[in-house]
């Protein structure tokens, strides 16, 4: 336990680290030109622009709104860096800082960039020659949220396996007992029944994705996350990879029940050849759109009933709006959100267990007779 609580107390202080380095970036002074982003109107609640920041990628990782008086507000965020490459500046590395488009704006025309808003995002573009490409590699609050999820992943994966070695022969302690029945739940329950004695093969696969989409979603709907499975590049890089390993591993006897399905006239085989080639793209692509649109859809939930209470007592001005649909929409979010802690965990069962039924169609030697 002590060895536990100390690895805690050096992940605190590498992140407290982390934060403090970026302090320089963090914009939390006061603004004073109004834009649709930084200062809201005391009467008025944009909930698509909320429902869109929370989904959509963001240079910047922001934490709060502070009030500044007269109904204003400011937004708390941590600038996140810029890495650009183009033709006429080369790789470029830089942060923009400001409160509000206006302000990022200014501080990108000082690096001798433009940035354009566009569909809740900003996209960038040579002040002095728009036309040429600018390609963009700069790491979003997703890809930060990814490494922090890694990172979590890494700490927690490489305790429990210290633990495996460290309690040999006895009762796992610790994160080990909290851990340990769901590595053999995902061993015991989906690889083995699906992958007809190859399971140890894609077990690590199975393991990766099955916690690395629990977690994702766990900690996306915690304070100061990142929703990354809401995210449809997330969830369609997953599936890829599904796709890839189902197919690189297909013996003979899968394909040819996709171009040539032993058993049937020849007629029916040249009917079954599209339905099994679609097939082969369509079952992971259910898995990309099933995944994201259950998780999306419960935050744009949380997020449209709290907006309830905005929308209805216009933003401060009407108190008595707010109040009276207070407790009823605080009640469905509680409700919500404890339905979000289980369909997280469910999403990640329901990926990881198709994906391994598809990896064991694939890796199985049919029986043209079955």
């Amino acid at each position: 336990m002590t060895k536990l609580l100390g690895k805690i107390g050096l992940l605190i202080l590498a992140l407290t680290l982390l934060i403090t380095c970026t302090l320089p970036y963090v914009t939390a002074s006061e603004s004073s030109h109004p834009n649709e982003h930084s200062e809201k109107k005391s009467d008025e609640v944009d909930v698509k622009e909320i429902l869109f920041h929370h989904v959509l990628e963001q240079h910047d990782w922001h934490i709060t709104d502070i009030p500044v008086g007269d109904g204003h507000y400011i937004p708390l965020s941590i600038s996140l860096p810029w890495v650009v490459y183009s033709s006429d500046k080369g790789l470029d590395f830089f942060f923009i800082s400001g409160h509000d488009h206006h302000e990022r704006n200014a501080s990108a025309n000082e690096k001798g960039y433009t940035l354009v808003h566009k569909d809740y995002t900003e996209k960038i573009q040579i002040a002095d020659n728009p036309e040429v490409t600018v390609y963009d590699f700069s790491p979003t609050k997703t890809v930060v949220q990814m490494i922090i999820i890694a990172l979590l992943m890494v700490w927690v994966f490489t305790s429990v396996a210290k633990g495996y070695v460290q309690n040999k022969g006895r009762a796992p302690k610790g994160i080990q007992s909290f851990f340990e029945p769901l590595i053999m739940f995902v061993r015991d329950d989906i690889a083995k029944p699906n992958l007809h004695g190859k399971h140890e093969k894609f077990l690590p696969y199975l393991l990766t994705l099955f916690f690395f989409i629990w977690f994702s979603n766990i900690l996306g709907i915690m304070p100061l996350n990142s929703n990354i499975m809401g995210n449809i590049s997330i969830t369609f890089t997953l599936a890829l990879l599904t796709l890839i390993i189902t197919n690189v591993n297909g013996t003979s006897s899968y394909w040819g029940h996709v171009f040539w399905f032993p058993g049937v006239p020849l007629p029916v085989k040249f009917i079954m050849l599209p339905v099994e080639l679609v097939g082969i793209v369509s079952k992971p692509f259910a898995l990309m759109v099933r995944l994201f649109a259950n998780i999306v859809a419960g935050h744009f939930m949380i997020l449209a009933l709290i907006s309830l209470i905005f929308m209805l007592g216009k933003n401060g001005t009407s108190p008595g709006g707010a109040f009276g649909i207070m407790p009823l929409s605080l009640a469905f979010t509680l409700f919500i959100m404890t339905l979000e802690v289980l369909v997280g965990v469910i999403q990640a069962y329901v990926f990881t267990l198709l994906t391994s039924v598809f990896i064991g169609m694939a890796v199985e030697s049919h029986d043209d007779h079955h």
